[in-house]
């Protein structure tokens, strides 16, 4: 099967093709810091994607991947020029529609893929819901906790996660056209109130960063988005092939 994007197919390609998942991109537009796109979310998400379900098409699963979902949840970046954000009820009732698309389609293996560290907490609500709301399974995956491990032995810097050492080199990796590192630089984020951890409160962006971004992006190589994508890629391949595979009999998605 050597097309599996969704928005390429033609009707017989998508009713012939026989697709046992759906693999659905969450991005988001958003800024992130000097030196990365608004779209930086978006990019990197849907280039992931489109390597993983290739991959896990190749070794036998049957993996149809949705379009993109480009604006997600940015509540607490809203102050921030043009950070576009859905309410948490809205995205979640998107979700919640397309899982139903898929199940009209026969489709019941759903996969939510991340690449917003802000929708975390709103898609595993989402996923709670649909447990009770539908037939499907619906799994979630987070694009960057794939190769934590990778990332963890590779990067130089301790603080990460928005526009930061990690994010610049998959970026470099995946499109490097968005990306100006002649812009990028160290960024300061503040302290909390908090001498010790014990209440969690979402972050006021515009408050605790002073250009969007996190850490220190110079330190990013592409060589390094490239070795945390491959590990990426071959561990979401292959949880797809097996989810591909795996019959939905009376216990899954368990096995004696």
């Amino acid at each position: 099967m050597s097309e599996a994007r969704l928005t390429h197919l033609r009707m017989p390609e998508v009713t012939e093709g026989r697709f046992q998942v759906a693999v659905f991109p969450i991005g988001s537009t958003e800024p992130h810091a000097f030196h990365l796109a608004y779209g930086t979310d978006v990019f990197a998400v849907t280039r992931f994607a489109e390597m993983a379900v290739d991959e896990a098409n190749e070794r036998g699963a049957r993996c149809l991947l949705l379009p993109t979902l480009p604006i997600s949840c940015n509540e607490n970046v809203r102050e921030c020029a043009w950070a576009m954000s859905l309410q948490p009820r809205t995205l979640m009732d998107i979700i919640g529609d397309v899982v139903r698309t898929a199940e009209r389609n026969g489709i019941r293996r759903f996969v939510l893929l991340n690449g917003h560290g802000g929708n975390t907490s709103v898609l595993l609500a989402a996923q709670r819901e649909l447990a009770s709301k539908c037939k499907s399974f619906v799994g979630l995956v987070e694009q960057w906790a794939l190769s934590h491990d990778v990332e963890l032995a590779l990067t130089e810097t301790e603080e990460r996660g928005h526009a930061c050492e990690t994010e610049t080199s998959i970026m470099l990796y995946l499109a490097p056209e968005h990306v100006q590192m002649g812009a990028a630089k160290p960024t300061r984020t503040r302290r909390s109130i908090f001498s010790k951890e014990g209440i969690s409160f979402v972050n006021p962006w515009h408050l605790y960063t002073v250009n969007t971004g996190i850490g220190d992006p110079t330190k990013a190589t592409a060589a390094k988005g490239k070795r945390m994508v491959e590990v990426a890629v071959d561990r979401l391949a292959q949880a797809l092939k097996e989810l591909s595979e795996a019959a939905m009999d009376g216990i899954f998605p368990y096995r004696d």
